[in-house]
């Protein structure tokens, strides 16, 4: 239970792991956000329905603001808050109730979604394709996860991904399936790229123009699978489709104590964490709709009813 007190005592140290989950997907962010929505709707003081909305609203926007690269976090959220209008104002326990059951449809919603992502994206796959991938995506590995499932038998180059080394996760993961597997520094992706039959990404926003935004490599990855003539797919549900242009994203920079070097009084440490691929460099985006080759932004970003809602 939340106490009065605590109220700003969640909201802050809730936007503090949001801010520092390095490990996390955009989609897994998404769903935990959600997470701590209905965890703050069940316990956070307030003594009617119009004060727990602006509490729940708060906590929403600073959430969704928390991570600018994942575009998910935020449409998730703002999926999230259309149902707020509609919360019961007489009835205060009843509307605490309707907004966790509204934000469990949003979940619900985004698991769906990637589902049917990966299953739009196994159709292109046969038995002894070599993937190739960047980073850890959840949907990546949810494409592994159900290819393993369905008997389809494929191997995997994958970076270890630095500074985070969150590549390190996924080599565990393909190998509790006992996927054959290459694990690569970033430094030596060009040379592995002829050896795989596709490189398939996740996204962490795909913007209007087709433009992914994805972990710092990507672009390099994107240019080098070009250069071999290997496809380059994005695999990201409609969730992390944004309507910014790419000229006006501004990427994450993250903390320079990753990169490892001492204070050194002429050197400047970057730690920028994410790259912008150009949809010139992209092969085909796949969502729940099916694989494009060509990029068509939606009208809104993930406006789909809520499950079990007219």
């Amino acid at each position: 239970m939340i106490y009065a007190k605590d109220n700003a005592d969640f909201k802050f140290r809730r936007l503090r792991a949001v801010k520092e989950d390095l490990n996390s997907g955009a989609a897994t962010l998404a769903r935990k956000t959600l997470e701590d929505i209905i965890d703050f709707a069940d316990g956070c003081e307030a003594e009617d329905t119009a004060e727990l909305v602006r509490e729940l609203t708060d906590l929403a926007t600073q959430l969704g603001e928390a991570r600018p690269s994942m575009v998910a976090v935020r449409n998730a959220l703002q999926r999230w808050t259309s149902c707020l209008e509609h919360l019961p104002q007489e009835d205060l326990k009843a509307a605490r109730g309707e907004a966790q059951v509204a934000a469990e449809e949003v979940i619900e919603e985004l698991r769906q979604s990637r589902l049917l992502a990966v299953q739009e994206c196994m159709k292109e796959l046969k038995d002894g394709m070599t993937i190739m991938t960047h980073s850890t995506s959840s949907t990546v590995m949810a494409l592994f996860s159900a290819c393993y499932q369905a008997g389809i038998k494929l191997e995997a180059i994958i970076t270890e991904s630095r500074p985070g080394m969150e590549g390190r996760k996924l080599a565990r993961f393909l190998n509790k399936m006992a996927v054959p597997t290459q694990f690569i520094s970033e430094a030596q992706m060009a040379y592995f790229v002829p050896q795989a039959d596709k490189v398939i990404v996740g996204a962490d926003s795909l913007l209007r123009d087709g433009t992914l935004v994805n972990k710092a490599g990507s672009r390099l990855l994107a240019l080098a699978a070009r250069d071999s003539g290997v496809p380059f797919w994005v695999l990201a549900e409609s969730f992390k489709h944004s309507l910014t242009a790419a000229e006006d994203v501004v990427l994450e920079e993250m903390p320079t104590e990753e990169m490892q070097l001492e204070p050194l009084g002429s050197v400047q440490v970057r730690n920028i964490y994410f790259d912008l691929v150009p949809a010139r460099l992209i092969t085909a985006w796949v969502n729940e709709q099916g694989v494009r080759v060509e990029f068509q932004s939606l009208a809104e970003a993930s406006r789909a009813p809520l499950l079990g809602r007219d």
